[in-house]
């Protein structure tokens, strides 16, 4: 199992607690740092995990 990088767990949070603002800045720093790794886990918590803001 791998262990989440800091901004995936930030995501994860942001997520969870439906604070856009957050999720779109942690989205672009995931994406301007080029790691996969990171981009696909984001992709994998809005699959799977309730938008607080829903």
């Amino acid at each position: 199992m791998q262990t989440q990088s800091d901004a995936v767990r930030r995501f994860t949070e942001a997520w969870k607690s439906g604070n856009d603002d957050s999720i779109n800045r942690i989205t672009m720093e995931i994406t301007q740092s080029g790691n996969d790794a990171d981009l696909a886990a984001i992709t994998r918590v809005m699959g799977g995990t309730p938008h607080g803001g829903e």
